[in-house]
């Protein structure tokens, strides 16, 4: 075990990092999925989508890195889905 010295003069122990387990579960791997929620184009030209994956969250992925972004989530196909719709909420 490691100890560290402050400025008062006791010996601290230092903590070896904790594992919270970085391992997907079994459900995690059969549920990815990744949805197309719109696609468009910026000022310079450059294509991005919005993709939103198994836990609801939206991600602005450009076109250069859809391969590598689609590879990190296990996922060969994108489905087609619609974007949230919002009501705007009246004054009461």
């Amino acid at each position: 075990m490691l100890y560290a010295q402050p400025s008062g003069g006791c010996f601290c122990p230092i903590q070896p990092p904790a594992d919270y387990g970085n391992e997907w579960t079994e459900e995690e791997k059969a549920v990815s999925s990744l949805t197309l929620i719109s696609k468009g184009k910026n000022s310079f030209g450059d294509t991005y989508y919005y993709i939103r994956d198994q836990n609801g969250i939206t991600n602005q992925v450009y076109e250069e890195e859809l391969q590598d972004f689609m590879k990190r989530k296990g996922v060969t196909e994108l489905r087609e889905g619609n974007s949230f719709v919002y009501r705007p909420q009246k004054d009461r």
